[in-house]
């Protein structure tokens, strides 16, 4: 599963490389290759945008999991930091994200 954020991020990346791809046949008109710079520049800073509100997702997800351990009554401070990084990574981790 993916989280909204790592969809969003992956959805970025692809719309890079279709822009790259497009604009391959014009590359050899500088204004073509300017635009094409400025586009992939805009969506590099969207793409990290979107890295830097993952890490804060990942906190919120973290934190209302141990929220609920804390509800349950089941609460180890240090036990349940490392169980709801194993129920983040093991849930929402994708592969080909980094």
């Amino acid at each position: 599963m993916k989280t909204a954020i790592q969809e969003l991020i992956e959805g970025l990346k692809k719309r890079r490389s279709s822009i790259k791809e497009a604009y391959k046949p014009l590359s050899h008109l500088v204004d073509a290759n300017s635009l094409v710079d400025i586009m992939i520049r805009q969506i590099n800073e969207d793409i990290e945008l979107a890295e830097s509100m993952l890490k804060k997702e990942k906190e919120q997800i973290i934190n209302a999991y141990k929220e609920g351990c804390f509800d349950g009554g089941f609460f180890d401070e240090k036990w349940d930091e490392e169980r709801a990084e194993e129920y983040y990574n093991e849930t929402y981790t994708n592969p080909d994200q980094v």
